[in-house]
This record gives structure tokens, sequence and C-alpha cells, in this order.
């Protein structure tokens, strides 16, 4: 278990209501945040936010909050039924970063993940030099299976990504 009181990590799910402060984490972050998600620029205002919580109220997507203060998002997406197979992503603001929180939230994340919504395979892709990324893969017990060449398109150039997964029966023996 991390260092963060898991009571104190919550995960919430997509309500419009939060569009502002939603935004004002996103923008406070935003140089941050940028680096690794393409997103980002495209989020100019709280419209944004507001239209990306209202699309996100069906899916397995997740508002992080610590303490009652929202702190980032965490979602699963691309998920393939057929497969049982889905993407983790998450981003904290830079307040946030640090002491455990991202991990406890997506341990949470997962367990949805490899419970309710009966998954057997999450992956997580990081870029290669984003290591406060990786290293929540690698802290979770996620597998390393590679690097994909340019795998990532971000501000006009390709980067590098590692590739994590993690199997539901993992999961459970790490629970």
């Amino acid at each position: 278990m991390t260092a963060v009181d898991q009571k104190r990590v919550a995960l919430l799910p997509p309500d419009v209501a939060d569009a502002e402060r939603l935004f004002a984490l996103i923008d406070e972050s935003r140089e941050t945040l940028r680096a690794w998600l393409p997103w980002v620029d495209a989020t100019r205002g709280v419209d944004d936010s507001r239209q990306f919580l209202a699309g996100a109220a069906d899916a397995a997507t997740w508002l992080i909050a610590r303490d009652g203060e929202l702190a980032g998002c965490i979602d699963i997406h691309g998920i393939s039924k057929p497969h049982r197979s889905g993407f983790l992503g998450y981003w904290l603001a830079d307040r946030f970063v640090g002491g455990g929180l991202m991990s406890e939230a997506a341990a949470q994340a997962l367990d949805t993940g490899f419970g309710a919504l009966e998954l057997n395979r999450i992956v997580i892709v990081a870029g290669i030099d984003n290591g406060r990324s990786r290293a929540v893969a690698e802290r979770l017990g996620f597998v390393r299976e590679g690097v994909q060449r340019d795998g990532l398109y971000l501000r006009g150039r390709y980067h590098d990504a590692c590739q994590y997964s993690m199997l539901a029966g993992d999961w459970r023996g790490r629970r």
C-alpha cells in the first residue's frame, strides 16, 4: 500500500457541476500536463471541461479527490469488451504530485477495472521520458512489455513510449 491513507483518496463520478474546478486544476498545471497529454491545449475554458465531463458520464472516468479537494482525473479508456481489455490514463495537478496519491487512485481504478468491468488486461502507455507516469506503472507492479517506437505524437514530434500491462490474475495476487 502507498503512503497515502486510502480513506483520504476518493474516485468521484464525473459531474458537470465540477467543470469550473476541473478547468482551474488543468489551467494551474497546464505547462506540466501539456508535455504528455495532447488534449491540454484544446482545453481552453470551462465549457471545454463541461463538455468533457458530460461526455464522460457513461465512461469509466473518475475525478480524483484528496480530502474532498479535486486533484486530477483517471480513466480506463479504449475498452474492448470482446477482448476484455482497456487502457489506464491519469493525471494530477502539480501540487498533488508525490506522496502516493496517484498510486492509490490507480489501485482503486484497477479494482473496478478487474472487478465490475470484468477486464482481464489493462495497459498503461507512458512516454519513455515521462518518469513519473512510468514510476506509477512500476510501483503498481505492471509488467513492461516493451517500447513503442514513435508511439506518441505530441506538439509536432514523435516520442517513444513504454508499454506496460497488468492482468487480472496478477492484480488479484497483489491485492
